[in-house]
């Protein structure tokens, strides 16, 4: 049951929920007092991270028959259909989505992120394209709970996803091709070090295809990660007159791929191998942003959507990552010929392993 900790000030009170879910979450808590009868109403309600108040209604309630048809139904069902189980604790909280309280829960689902900053330090970074560890940090807090531990970048870059996996005391396993970056992740992760006891992450300076020579299958909980934007760095920026730059010069890199539909093929074999390595019922997390060359329009969000459901993911949702405090050089692109969109938001895609 997924629920903010008492005194949250969100009372998911259970005015969030309704129908059956509602009648589930009551049938839970209740259940579990009666398999745990010394148990006090304070360790219950610190347990499922409900109110007390609403506790003790739920039990006068059921004590008077006046809970509810639905709540009724579902119960008499279970109690035909299904062995008495002891519950535990520790198995809710396992079952939990994640460990946030209701309020960070809400502030987090809204659909446009735009208080993710860099760090001093990342600003000072030599990465033509790089999103802060702030960013994979909240994927972490809402995609895994306590039990989740392993976090996966295929394409790992300076190393965000495994500092952010750090922080939060999960095992960070990285990829990539480049030896330069890897000696950027490897430096940072060391400065990260020097602070936390935390689990240090794996660095491995390979190709992604590789990765189930490194992780055995069903081994990870989520996955992070921001993919090459095809050959866009190699073009001239005309939105920010920043410097353009190749990302990696060495064989297998996907951003000196000339063909936009071969670049989006071998990009899903990457992913089909993250397919393979993610746990049932765990996240992948995409970071890209829509491209254009010219007079052409690549909406490379939804394309590689597309290409991501024929590997098996399920598309769950997205996120608008709004980056419009960092650019502070535009310009009018078109003018005054042909009217041009100024790109200042990158999507988060949010695939699911069934």
């Amino acid at each position: 049951m997924d629920a903010p900790k008492q005194g949250t000030g969100n009372a998911l009170d259970l005015r969030e929920t309704n129908g059956k879910e509602h009648s589930q979450s009551k049938l839970e808590v209740l259940r579990f007092m009666d398999d745990n009868p010394g148990k006090s109403l304070k360790q219950v309600s610190e347990a499922f991270g409900v109110n007390e108040k609403t506790i003790r209604a739920w039990k006068a309630h059921k004590s008077r028959g006046t809970y509810g048809t639905g709540f009724q139904a579902i119960h008499e069902s279970q109690v035909k259909d299904s062995p008495k189980k002891k519950s535990s604790p520790r198995a809710w909280s396992e079952k939990r989505a994640n460990d946030l309280d209701g309020k960070t829960w809400l502030k987090d689902s809204i659909s446009i992120w735009s208080d993710i900053r860099k760090s001093k330090e990342e600003s000072q970074l030599n990465h033509p394209a790089m999103f802060p560890a702030q960013l994979p940090k909240r994927l972490i807090e809402v995609f895994t709970n306590k039990s989740m531990k392993v976090i996966l970048d295929p394409f790992l870059g300076s190393g965000a996803t495994l500092i952010a996996a750090m922080e939060m005391n999960k095992e960070g396993v990285g990829f990539e091709i480049s030896s330069e970056y890897v000696k950027i992740s490897g430096e940072r992760v060391k400065r990260q070090n020097l602070f936390s006891a935390n689990i240090p992450p794996k660095i491995y300076h390979d190709d992604a295809l590789n990765l189930l020579s490194y992780l055995p299958g069903e081994s990870v909980d989520l996955c992070i990660t921001s993919p090459p934007y095809w050959d866009i760095l190699s073009e001239k920026r005309s939105a920010d007159y920043k410097q353009t730059r190749d990302y990696d010069e060495q064989r297998n890199n996907l951003s000196a791929i000339k063909s936009y539909e071969e670049f989006l093929d071998q990009l899903a074999q990457i992913f089909q191998k993250v397919f393979i390595a993610l746990k049932p019922r765990r996240y992948c997390c995409v970071n890209v942003m829509d491209l254009r060359k010219k007079d052409r329009f690549y909406p490379f969000h939804s394309d590689l959507a597309k290409k991501m459901q024929t590997i098996g993911f399920i598309f769950d949702d997205l996120i608008i990552w709004d980056r419009r405090q960092e650019y502070n050089n535009l310009r009018p692109l078109g003018y005054p010929f042909v009217f041009r969109i100024n790109k200042i938001h990158e999507y988060i895609l949010i695939f699911k392993k069934a």
